[in-house]
């Protein structure tokens, strides 16, 4: 699986199992000595507090297994880094969104004024 059909088939598998894509990437992303910085974005009061409850009191054992199975079943062929990419084409493509970005900015701006 690759693209948005990995991410989907595995919140659905996640979702199939009691669990949430959520519930499992907040608790890899926050216990990783890889990663180290997590960003939470939440619409509701209720979606901080489930976070928050991730974050204090971890996932039943069964969803860190769940982790693995996810991780192995829907991502293992994926590169999760820059590594071997380039650092010319990693900034060629920081440069293309920033412009995107910023076009859009100055749209939001003209009609406006």
């Amino acid at each position: 699986s690759s693209g948005i059909n990995a991410e989907y088939g595995a919140a659905q598998f996640a979702s199939s199992e009691g669990s949430s894509i959520t519930r499992l990437a907040l608790q890899f992303s926050t216990s990783d000595p890889r990663i180290p910085c997590t960003l939470v974005g939440c619409e509701t009061s209720q979606q901080l507090l489930d976070n928050l409850r991730v974050i204090n009191e971890g996932l039943t054992q069964e969803e860190t297994i769940l982790i693995s199975t996810v991780r192995e079943r829907f991502f293992s062929e994926r590169s999760h880094s820059w590594e071997g990419i380039g650092e010319e084409k990693f900034w060629s493509k920081v440069k293309t969104e920033m412009e995107k970005a910023t076009s859009v900015y100055w749209k939001m701006q003209n009609a406006t004024s």
